[in-house]
């Protein structure tokens, strides 16, 4: 394994990037490449991917597909009342938008939540830095985002 510096907000933005751009992890340097349509450095970053496509691992940003998973884990971990409104907010078409409304009505639930997935966005990451043959100088940051709230 090869032990990289690596920018965990940079590598976080690039994995929650639902614009369309697109980024890669440089497997020498930890930098994050993300092209962007018509900014001014496009044509460089189209050149060094061009040049060298296999030092770059694309990286594939999370979707909902992964929310739903983090929301499944949720529900599974949660008891009575809570568990059950998730679980019948979550049912059928349109389940997952009900039940986030649901988990956003409650600060100290909707913290809770966000908590666990952003740990879970941060064991995406570390599983996909594994399978690239590199391991992090610095450990993934505490998910303390929504500190002070639950």
């Amino acid at each position: 394994m090869r032990t990289l510096d690596i920018d965990w907000a940079d590598l976080e933005l690039a994995f929650r990037d639902a614009t369309g751009a697109k980024s890669w992890l440089d497997r020498e340097t930890g930098e994050v490449l993300t092209l962007v349509p018509g900014f001014d450095d496009e044509a460089d970053l189209k050149g060094k991917l061009r040049t060298s496509p296999q030092r770059f691992a694309p990286l594939a940003p999370v979707d909902t597909s992964f929310t739903l998973e983090v929301l499944r884990a949720f529900i599974e971990r949660s008891t009575g009342t809570l568990k059950r409104q998730l679980d019948e907010a979550a049912t059928g078409p349109g389940g997952l938008a009900r039940a986030m409304a649901l988990l956003k009505g409650d600060g100290t639930t909707w913290a809770r939540f966000a908590r666990l997935e952003q740990q879970a966005l941060m064991a995406r990451i570390e599983r996909f830095l594994a399978e690239q043959g590199i391991q992090a100088g610095t450990s993934a940051p505490a998910p303390d985002l929504f500190e002070g709230q639950a």
